[in-house]
């Protein structure tokens, strides 16, 4: 049984925790679409955003983004038109692109891609079988697939806490925590300076900047999380 310090205190900080990396997975994953950019619109989500009041980057992001929707309809086609290309010419191409969306792209100095940042993601994945969508098509390390990977081990973690397995939880949030380290954030600051640099509207850079600050308070979460799981397990 869960000693003192129960572990039902964390649950309102895994169900924050899926939102955001779901949100952030979809904005990254594939090209806006009408559904996506709908709930942008209709949820108000970012006139009360989470923690934008402790990560500057979040502040800013999220002003971006407040100032984009006044000024344009997110369920236009016209604007849908316009994101779609910026995020085509930016992401995928097919000329050179300005902010590539993999990890390799970053940290490896011919910024080619499926180069040793790409394998050590895979055994990442791999320890829990999470295998993507497009595997060998799409390499490991695009940051939507990150991102999702950060999710999905999160609704594993919600999962784990329900059921007591805290040996377990602790792993998760440990692995979590490596991976922001020696993935992540080695490579999204970058990333998001070069989407504030080439776009042409200021959607994506305000995503990127809300990404880049959940992602270093993400960090620190874990910390607590694991300090949290080991006194529970003693």
């Amino acid at each position: 049984m869960i000693k003192e310090n129960s572990i039902a205190q964390i649950e309102p900080l895994l169900d924050m925790r899926i939102f955001l990396y779901d949100l952030l997975r979809r904005a990254f994953l594939q090209e806006p679409n009408l559904e996506f950019l709908t709930f942008l619109k209709d949820s108000g989500l970012f006139e009360s955003f989470p923690f934008q009041e402790e990560h500057e980057d979040i502040t800013r992001g999220v002003d971006q983004l407040l100032v984009f929707m006044q000024e344009k309809d997110l369920t236009s086609l016209e604007v849908l038109d316009f994101l779609h290309w910026d995020y085509t010419r930016m992401f995928i191409g097919p000329d050179r692109l300005p902010a590539p969306l993999w990890e390799s792209a970053y940290l490896n100095e011919e910024r080619l891609l499926f180069q040793e940042q790409t394998l050590q993601v895979r055994q990442a994945y791999l320890k829990y079988h999470f295998l993507p969508k497009h595997f060998m098509q799409e390499a490991d390390d695009h940051l939507g697939l990150e991102l999702d990977f950060m999710y999905q081990l999160t609704l594993r973690a919600k999962a784990a806490m329900a059921e007591e397995k805290l040996d377990e939880l602790n792993e998760i949030f440990s692995d979590q925590k490596d991976f922001l380290e020696n993935h992540l954030l080695k490579w999204v600051p970058g990333l998001t300076s070069k989407i504030s640099e080439t776009a042409k509207f200021t959607f994506y850079p305000g995503i990127a900047k809300i990404l880049k600050g959940y992602l270093a308070l993400d960090l620190e979460a874990l910390s607590e999380l694991l300090d949290i799981t080991r006194r529970c397990v003693k």
